[in-house]
């Protein structure tokens, strides 16, 4: 009785560690190949209904607080709350894949194997099609799927080409399912009859866990083919100078420190300045753009080509010589490209030496719920105080790319995203579809403190590069700032350091929160230069493919049942 006691405690107990240790900071990916096992064969041993599924809340719940421990940072101590809720939220999700495995563990006893897996695939399809409905239920919420936590190691993500990422998470949980359904007898039986027969595991492999190793090989073995052109075909695209201000957000918009937040921009862009010597060699001067992070300067752009601030960006970029690419906030206005109603909107501009501000301006098209707009402002007013927005802030309504015209004459075309708007597939996907020749990804995570919450954010970026085949450049506040290339290495910027792999980027031993600027090479591979791959062109059809898979396994089931 004691054991029985424990082992809910248990079990939920490895999959919340499992899960948190899987993803940034600690970067263990291999623990989420088997972060679903205990519940698996849990289930298996058929547990009381209410005992496993309010065990799986908790866990989801355990395991989503622990990863999003960095929102407590956010208007405190509301954040703690926030938080609270949120992992609720997700909690509800894994409660619902784990209801389907339960309620399939008992028709998949005393089953062939290859109705198993049917069964397992149906339940590989389910977990992508909750993937998916977190992703725009409530305005969406797709952090973390469980391909990023191969960010690290992207010779297993390439996959995601043709499938985007679900088709990484599909073979994760199947993988899961595999390990305890396809190393044991080849009729799974209940726990009682496991005793009684002396059953030991594993008894033999069978298909369960051979074909998810399998597609994964298969994965790999393309990933080397596609890796053996890559460094005949790649070739530099531009240079930029990121700068990372590392501002504190809360001081920003203080009118006693916006003179020294704009002194920090300055002072981090000056090793940038035009200068023909340096530019005979490759000096920290040589670069084709400068880019700062999302809301960088302390002032907002004037829609009126008149406004002050306008014209002290136009002096500014004149004086570097250089192009400088932003994320500020603006008055959104129909001249800036987009449809949008008067406002605020988080843009991203150009600003060209001689030239001002490029008509192509960006609007960040995904908001972040109470921290760029109120939802609830008018049934729910007292939130103002706790929420402390004055106005929300307009959305775009459309991808838009910035053109910028480099010294040797070629023009590329920017592909603008802001703050998490990486984290949504769909809408890197449409800046690719637009003609975007690289991703740029302007954020500020300096919200969430120095803990996991920049370094998950930077995951997502690696999933978008593979999905789009184009390459990322991603500047924050505070980081994670680096180049992504269309494989998805990925190369951060840091504090001190010295120039690798043909100065690709500056790297170091070193902190990804930290004040200071550095140079980048950007490049690409010809083989996809002006293409779309197939996720691009056909987006999210392998989340139907998974819908058709889980509803095919349960009337499968179902007849399986009823014929048995």
């Amino acid at each position: 009785m004691k054991a029985r006691r424990l082992l809910p405690v248990l079990v939920a107990l490895i999959y919340a560690v499992a899960f948190i240790i899987a993803f940034p900071p600690f970067n263990q990916p291999w623990a989420v190949l088997v972060f679903l096992v205990p519940f698996i064969k849990w289930a298996f041993a058929l547990p009381r209904w209410r005992t496993f599924l309010l065990t799986g809340f908790l866990a989801g719940w355990a395991g989503w607080f622990g990863l999003l421990i960095w929102l407590r940072h956010i208007y405190p101590p509301w954040g703690w709350v926030g938080l609270a809720l949120l992992s609720a939220t997700l909690g509800l999700f894994i409660l619902a894949w784990l209801a389907a495995l339960r309620w399939a563990a008992p028709r998949l006893i005393n089953t062939s194997r290859g109705r198993r897996v049917v069964a397992l695939f149906a339940l590989a399809g389910w977990w992508v099609v909750l993937d998916w409905v977190r992703g725009w239920i409530l305005t969406g919420f797709l952090w973390l799927p469980l391909a990023a936590a191969f960010w690290k190691f992207p010779l297993f993500l390439q996959l995601a080409e043709w499938t985007g990422a679900w088709g990484v998470t599909f073979l994760i949980v199947l993988f899961n399912l595999g390990l305890v359904c396809g190393t044991g007898p080849e009729k799974l039986v209940s726990a009682e009859e496991i005793k009684q027969r002396r059953i030991r595991w594993p008894a033999r492999i069978g298909a369960e866990i051979l074909v998810p190793i399998i597609l994964f090989s298969a994965t790999i073995f393309l990933t080397l083919r596609l890796m053996g052109s890559k460094g005949r075909l790649e070739q530099p695209l531009l240079r930029v100078g990121l700068v990372q201000p590392w501002t504190p957000p809360w001081l920003k918009w203080d009118s006693t420190e916006q003179a020294e937040t704009w002194r920090t921009l300055e002072k981090l862009s000056a090793p940038f300045i035009l200068n023909e010597t340096a530019n005979r060699v490759e000096g920290p001067s040589n670069v084709d753009l400068i880019m700062w992070p999302e809301a960088a300067p302390p002032y907002f752009v004037e829609g009126a080509q008149t406004g002050s601030f306008r014209k002290v960006l136009n002096q500014f970029s004149t004086n570097l010589g250089r192009p400088i690419l932003l994320g500020a906030v603006g008055e959104s206005l129909p001249r800036f490209g987009q449809t949008v109603s008067p406002g605020l909107l988080d843009g991203v501009f150009l600003v060209r030496p001689g030239a001002g501000i490029a008509d192509e301006v960006y609007a960040k098209r995904h908001l972040v719920p109470f921290g760029e707009y109120n939802p609830l402002r008018t049934w729910l007013p007292f939130l103002g105080k706790v929420v402390p927005l004055d106005e929300d802030t307009v959305p775009g309504t459309q991808a838009v790319t910035i053109p910028l015209n480099l010294s040797s004459g070629h023009t590329v075309q920017i592909g603008p995203l802001v703050c998490y708007e990486d984290v949504f597939p769909n809408l890197a996907r449409d800046e690719a579809k637009a003609g975007a020749d690289f991703l740029a990804v302007v954020t500020n995570d300096a919200w969430y403190g120095t803990g996991g919450g920049a370094l998950q954010h930077a995951a997502h970026s690696v999933l978008r590069a593979i999905e789009t085949r184009r390459p990322v450049v991603r500047c924050g506040n505070d980081g994670w700032s680096g180049f992504i290339d269309q494989d998805g290495d990925a190369f951060e910027l840091e504090k001190v350091g010295h120039q690798i792999k043909t100065d690709w980027v500056l790297t170091a031993q070193g902190t990804t929160y930290f004040r200071g600027s550095g140079p980048l090479y950007v490049y690409t591979n010809h083989q996809f230069d002006g293409k779309q791959t197939f996720y691009v062109r056909y987006g999210d059809w392998f989340v139907g493919l998974s819908a058709l898979l889980a509803l095919a396994g349960v009337l499968a089931i179902r007849k399986w049942q009823r014929l048995d």
